[in-house]
């Protein structure tokens, strides 16, 4: 029988068992209606509203689930508010009368002990000003007792005024300039629940490179960024720093350079006003000899051998001769003018000084051999006539015998120019 909202009811009908102990005496139940309802839904809720019917794990697992979403739900409010507490202990510390950002943070007296970190995302080499441009994340780390907090469950709050703490008087010794990057807030200080602090800004740092040129473009160079304390001595600050703290963007390449690595060492100077703290960072560079020789050593290279081409034409084609020498002569001294430019001045002779020099006799050599065939009037076309006995075979050394002695020349010259400057780079 179907009954409203899709209930069925139906009959259970007689259900007979036998008492133990009585034989064969049944009993007979009374008929108990059962209801059944047709959507699964409503049978879900049917047995939820009814906890004498409802299993002691759905309840177990009903309040696990609802205590789980309460703590969910208002942990991160608790964690604000946390935080703001300690923020708010933290600037109330640094704003007391008894806080004196003049006043160094010292234990027992000692030193304050200032950890160095840097984070190197680019560099930049001008050759031509010797000077390097370096974007870096810096960063100071100390203690000072008197900003410790007691908020529990923070272990740090970031404040965005370090101005109103006290700060390591660093700076950068061999910086032609220094420019903050960060839109503001451009540093931030760090302070931790026990009383450490760590002080970190973004900044581009131009800075003197200084570099010796012998054997460029075979050189190594070495970038140094010193970085010391300009009023406190080594007695009231001490800077330290090691090659771990120093890191180097992964995706970081250098214009014509391969950035060997970078390393670290103290630096501390000593000043008729006392003795400062210093810490420097070596940032090695290899340059990549593959471009110039592109560049440089390959034009120059064919610009010679046009010039050889001369021996092998005929003595009377005089202007062609000429030609094919006095060119490439015009053109490499184009090449040294731009390659004289693009370099820093020095009053010595560096490695493509010497290369583009010797090219330069190389070609100059050629075109006067071509104008002393000319005067004497054929060259080697006539050296069978000049007392060689007419041997055609002599005529023909004697032609090729000047290309011969040019071209030995300039390769033993390469042979033995490589072979220094390899080593000597």
């Amino acid at each position: 029988m179907r009954g409203g909202g899709g209930r069925v009811l139906e009959g259970v009908g007689r259900v007979s068992c036998r008492k133990r102990g009585t034989g064969s005496r049944t009993r007979h139940l009374p008929t108990v209606p059962r209801v059944s309802y047709s959507f699964p839904l409503a049978r879900t809720f049917c047995s939820s509203v009814v906890p004498s019917q409802m299993a002691e794990q759905q309840v177990k697992m009903l309040k696990f689930i609802a205590l789980n979403c309460i703590l969910l739900f208002s942990a991160p409010s608790v964690r604000a508010n946390a935080m703001e507490d300690a923020t708010r202990e933290v600037m109330a510390k640094l704003k007391q009368e008894s806080y004196n950002l003049n006043i160094r943070p010292s234990v027992d007296g000692g030193p304050t002990q200032v950890n160095l970190q840097a984070y190197i995302r680019d560099i930049s080499v001008d050759d031509e000003k010797m000077e390097a441009d370096i974007v870096l994340t810096f960063r100071m780390a100390w203690n000072d007792h008197r900003l410790a907090f007691s908020t529990p469950n923070i272990d740090y709050v970031n404040i965005l005024e370090p101005h109103l703490a006290w700060l390591p008087d660093a700076f950068f010794k061999n910086a032609i300039t220094t420019q903050l990057e960060a839109i503001y807030p451009e540093s931030y200080l760090r302070v931790f629940q026990d009383g450490r602090i760590i002080y970190s800004t973004r900044m581009t740092l131009r800075q003197r490179c200084p570099m010796n040129l012998v054997s460029f473009p075979h050189d190594s160079q070495s970038c140094v960024v010193r970085i010391a304390s300009y009023g406190y001595t080594a007695a009231d600050v001490n800077f330290t720093m090691s090659s771990n703290e120093v890191k180097i963007a992964d995706n970081l390449s250098v214009e014509r350079f391969t950035l060997g690595g970078v390393e670290t060492s103290y630096c501390t100077s000593k000043t008729s006003t006392g003795e400062y703290s210093c810490a420097q960072i070596n940032i090695n560079l290899s340059r990549k000899f593959a471009t110039y020789l592109l560049e440089w050593y390959v034009p120059i290279f064919l610009l010679i051998v046009v010039a050889w081409f001369s021996f092998l034409i005929p003595a009377d084609q005089f202007l062609a001769r000429l030609l094919l020498t006095l060119i490439p002569l015009i053109t490499l001294s184009s090449f040294n003018n731009v390659f004289r430019q693009s370099l820093a001045s020095v009053n010595y002779t560096r490695a493509l000084d010497v290369f583009s020099g010797f090219s330069t006799i190389s070609i100059f050599a050629s075109l006067v051999h071509v104008i002393v065939c000319y005067v004497r009037g054929g060259g080697e076309a006539d050296a069978g006539r000049d007392g060689l006995g007419g041997s055609a075979k002599r005529a023909t050394l004697m032609k090729f015998l000047p290309l011969i002695i040019h071209v030995s020349c300039y390769v033993f010259f390469l042979f033995i120019y490589f072979i220094v400057y390899s080593f000597t780079g």
